[in-house]
């Protein structure tokens, strides 16, 4: 597997530091924590379908459905300025915990 690469990001004046693994197959993990901190704020999980492996699906799909394509797969990546969003999301969150999943655009408290 290859070595994770870790980024900077500064967020409200703050220095964050984030990374992305693919969690499964149609999900990534997003762990976030600030800068110089051992323990993470928070564990984001993220739909995600990887163009390269969901390939002929989604051709199948596009070709047949196109107007559901956006229903049934997410094919964007994950972008800093998402990650700035869920970082000030995840830092106000009123619910105890870090582990979050992204539904619908809400961040929920992750269901175990």
């Amino acid at each position: 597997m290859a070595r994770q690469r870790v980024r900077r990001i500064v967020v409200d004046e703050r220095i964050y530091v984030w990374r992305v693994r693919q969690a499964d197959e149609s999900f990534v993990s997003l762990r976030l924590w600030r800068d110089g901190d051992r323990g993470p704020i928070a564990d984001v999980r993220l739909r995600f379908d990887d163009p390269w492996l969901r390939f002929p699906e989604m051709v199948y799909v596009n070709s047949t459905m196109p107007d559901r394509f956006h229903d049934l797969f997410a094919p964007d990546p994950v972008r800093p300025h998402q990650v700035a969003e869920l970082i000030r999301a995840c830092v106000s969150h009123p619910d105890p915990g870090r582990d979050f999943e992204l539904v619908g655009g809400e961040l929920r408290p992750a269901q175990r």
